[in-house]
């Protein structure tokens, strides 16, 4: 009965190449709205100067 069983072999796995730098961390919650408020200080400062209507 044993003769009919196949024998499962694991592929074998490619060496991974290597990566150019570290991978960095999720992105911080806060980003995205410390991004609106230096867009929104610019604009702001820009009109301020008579650089936009």
């Amino acid at each position: 009965m044993s003769d009919n069983v196949l024998k499962f072999r694991r592929p074998e796995k490619q060496p991974e190449p290597p990566k150019a730098r570290p991978p960095r961390g999720p992105m911080p919650n806060w980003l995205p709205f410390a991004v609106l408020l230096a867009l929104a200080l610019a604009i702001y400062v820009a009109q301020q100067a008579g650089l936009i209507g």
